[in-house]
């Protein structure tokens, strides 16, 4: 597999990884919204910051890619 094809398929992949981890943070943001209970609220926001963390590390992966494909070629 060269490096471009290599390039190609992490940022297809990055991409599906962070278009579910959106979802998944609207959800989670949506569930945190309606919570009742100080319990139930601190471990959503516990899972939102961990979520956040890995949009901000494909966000960076996805940055990347363009720069693989330009040492590649």
């Amino acid at each position: 597999m060269s490096k471009t094809d290599c390039a190609a398929n992490i940022f297809a992949s990055a991409s599906l990884h962070l278009d579910v981890i959106d979802e998944f943070i609207a959800i989670t943001q949506s569930k945190l919204n309606g919570a009742t209970s100080d319990f139930s609220r601190d471990s959503l926001t516990d899972l939102l910051a961990g979520l956040t963390e890995q949009r901000e590390t494909y966000r960076a992966v996805l940055a990347a890619v363009p720069t693989v494909n330009a040492l590649a070629a």
